[in-house]
């Protein structure tokens, strides 16, 4: 399959219509689901649908009422009865039953939060996951690119103890990329230490965290192979 991004309608950076290395964990674990799974920040399903073939029901989020439309029409007419739509904005106007879903998939959705709103998003996710359930982050560091000016005051953040390194009031004042246009104005770029303490102040256990190179991203984008971090957790 030819690789492409495409923007998405609200400005919350692109989706590409192959998923990455998380993602694909993901769908691989949500063939196994007994309860629905969650996908945050859907967008036009590219989690999504695979999820949905592997056999799961899934509840697919996206701020964008839009993008979930364009997500139903293109998901296959034998796959629909296993979707459920669910816009809102995560977390603070996103709610289910707790432990009522196997696996919680947010993919380059959480670095668009704001330190509070994370704190805020890993609780609902601990009380939303049944006993064993999974937890599947994927998002941006520091280390791309377009805000490699930003890496020395990041650094300088985690030395001095800021709790949230990585969070950039104006993304423009860090970064000349073409495409700022096209993300929100503050951005949080998170990192290992950000995803563990999260994590564990949610009560959920570790699995692997990780960085690495992002497979999804262009080659402009590349620094030092700490692209993307990568965060798999349980409850």
């Amino acid at each position: 399959m030819i690789h492409r991004r495409h923007p998405t309608r609200n400005k919350t950076g692109w989706t590409s219509n192959v998923p990455n290395e998380l993602s694909q964990l993901f769908i691989a674990y949500s063939a196994s689901a007994t309860l629905p799974v969650l996908d945050i920040g859907a967008a036009f399903g590219v989690a999504t649908i695979p999820a949905l073939a592997a056999g799961a029901t899934v509840l697919a989020n996206d701020s964008d009422p839009e993008h979930l439309a364009t997500l139903e029409g293109l998901t296959p007419p034998e796959l629909r009865p296993q979707l459920r739509l669910l816009p809102s904005r995560f977390p603070h106007y996103l709610n289910l039953p707790a432990q009522s879903l196997d696996a919680v998939h947010a993919s380059n959705i959480l670095h668009f939060l704001t330190g509070d709103e994370l704190l805020a998003g890993f609780q609902k996710i601990a009380a939303w996951l049944a006993p064993g359930g999974r937890l599947f982050v994927q998002a941006g560091t520091p280390y791309q690119q377009p805000f490699a000016a930003f890496v020395p005051l990041y650094e300088a953040r985690v030395a001095a103890g800021d709790p949230w390194p990585g969070w950039v009031e104006d993304a423009r004042a860090i970064s000349t990329h073409k495409k700022l246009s096209q993300i929100p104005r503050s951005l949080h770029l998170l990192d290992e230490a950000v995803l563990r303490r999260l994590a564990t102040s949610a009560d959920l256990h570790i699995e692997r965290l990780w960085t690495y190179r992002r497979h999804d991203l262009p080659r402009s984008m590349h620094l030092d192979g700490r692209e993307g971090v990568g965060l798999v957790a349980y409850t």
